[in-house]
């Protein structure tokens, strides 16, 4: 450290995508995307890395829809090798419907779906895995797990991505994955301070306000942040979310000193990275401009500035802001410090390795996911045939099979009525019904349909499983947690009754 310039330390602070841009970029409104996100090739970002001397990367899956393992390992050494400092190479991958890498070696079920198993050591075991797969691919940081605690059924952004509604329960399967990630060798970074589990609003697209007091804050968000810290988690991400309670000044936690110093460093004692949000998520732009914004997180606490918009705009109002003094050299020396020891702890200046091979589990995720289906009233495997409707999106062909259906229909997110009836008609002529919802909350038209099915059915809700509160004719629920393919493997096992459900609800359903 002693040995960088100011722009070489600045730079060891940010994270810029690579693989593809941030996908915050596509839901934002098309005068609110900047050029600077779009990072479509390797060369491209190896070029940012030589550019600026970043200090870490984020993988996304490429635009085709996804990169094999051999592609991704190619990536990180390409990107390695561009730096002049090891790189901390992360990935958001929580397992379940949060998973960039869709591959066999890293399919494991979500946050919810472990908590379903009442089991911290399902969660521990796919953390594991997944930390062994990502070691082998030169990634060596993880945007996992999900500390926030879901107590608002109508959440938009974390709903299934949380373990639960009980703020104990989640402490103890966010400490569980905390050690499986770091046992493994990858950073673990709990995630999104100081709570995100209480809000309507997305933060991607605007800035939501949460209502708690310090104390509710303290019942509710804070344990799984203190279990984690008390774990040795290596990372915190901040939430782009005001708490007036806790900052009277309405700034987002992730540029609010009161939160981040006060609350994150001083009361709850972490003296790790702490890692922005998505700098280009509105909620963090809604206030700030890309510039203001990175020097604001800077000064607020944090270490590491997590994709802004605008890198060049970023990095160079960050640079100004230290020549000018606004930001101390104490101040910006704290952090690289931090950076630079986790690298170190990490084993990343000993030189790079690859060849830790990913776990083999047989059968093993598949044990997992069965231990979180969870089934709610009187429960009976099919017979007889069966008419498969509902919301069915990319699972419906594996389902359908798994079944063995009479009749499909797949009736999109929100139907309109003349769908509605068609798919109504098509489950008529069968002896039941299995009637798939996905986040039906949300969705008049799914509502509409659960009103329209006239034949005994099973109600199956492959996202919140809050849906199952909305059916009182439904015989029963099937709960997945989750529409990737490893949970629709699942529902099949159990509705055709070659498995039995072990789950039980770690919410609680309105």
């Amino acid at each position: 450290m002693d040995s960088m310039t100011v722009a070489q330390k600045v730079g060891q602070l940010f994270v810029a995508p690579v693989g593809r841009h941030s996908p915050t970029a596509l839901r934002l409104p098309p005068d609110q995307r900047s050029g600077a996100v779009h990072v479509d090739t390797v060369a491209a970002t190896c070029e940012l890395v030589e550019r600026y001397g970043l200090g870490g990367v984020c993988y996304f899956p490429s635009r085709a829809g996804g990169d094999d393992l051999d592609t991704v390992a190619e990536l990180t050494r390409a990107v390695q090798h561009a730096a002049d400092v090891p790189l901390l190479v992360a990935t958001d991958q929580e397992g379940g419907t949060v998973a960039r890498l869709r591959v066999p070696e890293l399919a494991v079920p979500g946050a919810m779906a472990l908590a379903a198993t009442g089991d911290t050591g399902a969660a521990r075991e796919a953390a594991r895995i997944i930390a062994s797969a990502l070691r082998s691919l030169g990634i060596n940081q993880n945007y996992a797990p999900v500390a926030d605690v879901n107590v608002d059924p109508a959440n938009p952004v974390i709903g299934v991505r949380s373990f639960g509604s009980d703020p104990q329960a989640v402490a103890a399967y966010v400490t569980a994955q905390v050690q499986g990630y770091q046992e493994s060798g990858v950073a673990a970074t709990v995630k999104h301070f100081p709570g995100h589990g209480d809000t309507s609003a997305d933060s991607h697209v605007g800035l939501p306000v949460v209502s708690h007091d310090h104390d509710r804050w303290r019942e509710v968000d804070a344990p799984p942040f203190r279990a984690a810290i008390a774990a040795g988690v290596e990372a915190v991400m901040t939430a782009h979310l005001a708490m007036p309670a806790l900052d009277p000044s309405g700034e987002p936690a992730t540029m609010s000193p009161a939160i981040l110093g006060g609350l994150l460093r001083k009361e709850l004692g972490f003296d790790g990275i702490v890692v922005t949000d998505a700098l280009d998520m509105a909620g963090a732009r809604e206030r700030h401009g890309d510039a203001e914004a990175a020097v604001r997180a800077l000064l607020a606490g944090a270490d590491q500035l997590l994709m802004p918009a605008d890198l060049e705009v970023a990095v160079a109002a960050v640079i100004e802001a230290v020549e000018s003094g606004r930001v101390s050299m104490e101040r910006l020396d704290e952090s690289v410090r931090r950076v630079l020891t986790l690298k170190r702890k990490l084993g990343l200046f000993d030189g790079l390795h690859y060849e830790v091979d990913s776990p083999t589990h047989p059968g093993g995720a598949l044990r997992l996911a069965l231990a979180g289906v969870t089934t709610v009233g009187d429960f009976q495997p099919l017979n007889g045939s069966v008419a498969l409707v509902g919301c069915l999106g990319t699972g419906a062909d594996a389902l359908s099979g798994a079944l063995g259906a009479t009749k499909t229909v797949d009736t999109g997110s929100d139907p309109d009525a003349e769908t509605v009836t068609a798919a109504a008609q098509a489950a008529s002529g069968c002896d039941r019904a299995v009637v798939v919802t996905r986040s039906a909350w949300r969705w008049p038209g799914q509502k509409a349909l659960l009103d329209a099915i006239n034949v005994p059915f099973v109600g199956v809700a492959i996202r919140e499983p809050y849906d199952a509160g909305l059916a009182s004719r439904a015989r029963s629920w099937v709960l997945s947690y989750g529409d990737d393919a490893l949970a629709i493997e699942a529902l099949g096992w159990v509705l055709t009754g070659h498995a039995t459900a072990g789950g039980r609800l770690p919410v609680d359903l309105p």
